[in-house]
Parts: C-alpha cells; structure tokens; sequence
C-alpha cells in the first residue's frame, strides 16, 4: 500500500495521511480484535500507529503500548501510552514485547523491500513465546464505489477503485465529517495467504492462526 497526499484542511503526515481525519477515525472490531490476542496486562508494540485510534482502546483495557509513528503531528494526539517518533524499518528500541502489531494494512505496502524490513522490525521486537499480529487488506474492501459508509458522524465514500493489476489496486477514497472534507489516494498489493507465508518465513514468522472470519487478522510467532 502507498498513499499519496490527500486534500483537505489540516496538516498531513509524511506520505500524506490527513492528520485531523486520522484522529476522528474510529477503530471499530480492531480493539476486540488484538485484544482477543493478547495476556492481560501485555507490553505491546504498536508500528505505525498514528492518531491512536487503537492505542487509547488498549490502554484503557490495561495494555502498556508503546505507540511508533514516523509522524510527530499523529503522536502528537497520542496520550497515556509512550511515543517513538520513527521510521518503523529503522527502528531499534533494544527491547522486546509480548505482542507487536502491525495494522492499518501496512503489511500492504506496494514496495515488497520496505514490507520485508517492516516484518523484520517487527520480529526483531517480539519476545520468545509472543505474537506478531498483523492486519492484511482484502480484495472485497475495494468494492460499491459510490456507496457511502458512516461512522457516527464521519461518512466515507468509496470513489474508484482501478485494478492495475490483478493484485494491485488504486483506489480514491472520500471523507466527510462536520463540513470538513478529505480525498485520498492509495495503492494496494493484495497478498494471498501463500505470499504472505513467503514473507513471514523470510523474517522468522509464523503464521499460527486467523483472528477474524473474513482472515484480515493473522497472529505469527517467532520461528528462529
């Protein structure tokens, strides 16, 4: 998955997330989701976890998160959990977790060198006996362009979504909330179970199981 720089007001991450609508989005099963995966009372390494529409959720359930971003206006909505301000492939806190995550179907990524570096990141962190958890977007999430999506008051609209390839997609997404407004782009390569397996091996992971029906939740574990 790559971005490209939205529009509409407010200020922009680095690859061009809109900060304000990031951190108005909610997180819906996510939390339930992870947290299904976790001990009670888990440290938990979250890559890429911008405004925070997941770490506040684990950290209200008793979670110790630790929140990366390489966007300091995201962090900066960020409270009661520590912030590294980083790129995720770079990082090297010299600790480990009991759980890492890596969400918002950053595993995603067109750029196959910088979705391996992100696995590796996340195998470096994770403990003996933890899990990497890892969220994966799936071709039906790109279908019903046109048909609006609401959240509360936030509507999000699927403009197009072009398939340059068979697995590559390019979709235009809309989002409206209390008279603000955003458009933004993305690309995503879609990756089937055996593409996935191939990555997770190469960065001493395992996937050992599905946490949600529709497989967009996997848990690994650390093979080596």
């Amino acid at each position: 998955m790559s971005r490209q720089k939205g529009t509409g007001p407010g200020a922009f991450s680095p690859e061009g997330d809109p900060v304000e609508l990031y951190s108005i989005l909610r997180a819906g099963r996510t939390p339930d989701v992870v947290d299904s995966a976790l001990p009670p009372s888990a440290s938990v390494l979250e890559l890429g976890a911008g405004a925070g529409r997941l770490t506040h959720p684990l950290v209200a359930r008793g979670h110790h998160v630790t929140a990366v971003d390489h966007s300091a206006e995201m962090l900066g909505h960020i409270h009661g959990a520590e912030t590294v301000c980083a790129e995720i492939v770079d990082l090297d806190l010299g600790t480990r977790f009991d759980a890492v995550v890596l969400g918002s179907c950053l595993v995603n990524l067109t750029d196959a060198e910088v979705r391996y570096e992100m696995l590796a990141t996340a195998r470096r962190h994770v403990r003996d006996g933890g899990q990497v958890i890892i969220e994966r977007a799936l071709p039906e999430w790109f279908t019903g362009a046109g048909e609006p999506r609401e959240w509360d008051e936030l509507t999000a609209t699927l403009v197009r979504a072009e398939h340059l390839t068979p697995n590559l997609v390019r979709a235009l997404m809309h989002y409206s909330w209390r008279g603000r407004e955003w458009t933004h782009l993305q690309h995503v390569q879609f990756l089937d179970d055996a593409e996935l397996d191939v990555y997770l091996k190469a960065t001493g992971l395992s996937r050992t199981g599905w946490l949600t029906d529709d497989m967009s939740w996997c848990t690994t574990t650390p093979t080596s």
